[in-house]
């Protein structure tokens, strides 16, 4: 009987641990890319938006910075005058399969104007692996 118990003891930890660990992927959930809101920071300097649109055509793999020095920012892709950064820790990325190239879309879409591009965007933290760290991807002039 001991056995017994013991045995449907495990398996109840087990099952309600699993649970836990659903729930809490569950809650990190999020649309990919998300609602947030770029911030625009298009001027004169801007890079050309036709440069960016181009740059984000190039763009691929997991948008992941992994610059340990100075602006803490990787360059993805350049083009032009359009240059594709992620910033923050070193380390940090996006979730697997969380498309970055919606967000760098959402900011061509938003912050446009004249011809030109310019802002950043930072995710939800649910989309970001670390949630608790920085991390923004932005379009600068190369």
């Amino acid at each position: 009987m001991f056995k017994l118990t013991a045995a449907f003891a495990l398996y109840a930890t087990l099952f309600a641990a699993t649970a836990v660990q659903g729930a809490s992927l569950a809650e990190r959930a999020c649309s990919s890319p998300d609602e947030t809101a770029p911030v625009c920071q298009t001027t004169d300097g801007s890079p050309n938006q036709d440069d960016c649109v181009a740059a984000l055509k190039q763009l691929s793999g997991q948008c992941h910075q992994y610059n340990n020095v100075g602006s803490f920012c990787t360059s993805m892709v350049t083009v032009g005058t359009c240059k594709i950064d992620v910033c923050g820790f070193p380390g940090a990325e996006i979730e697997s399969g969380v498309n970055c190239g919606g967000y760098l879309q959402t900011i061509l879409n938003d912050c446009s104007s004249g011809g030109r591009v310019g802002g950043y965007l930072e995710p939800a933290k649910c989309n970001v692996a670390f949630g608790d760290q920085p991390y923004k991807l932005q379009f600068s002039h190369s």
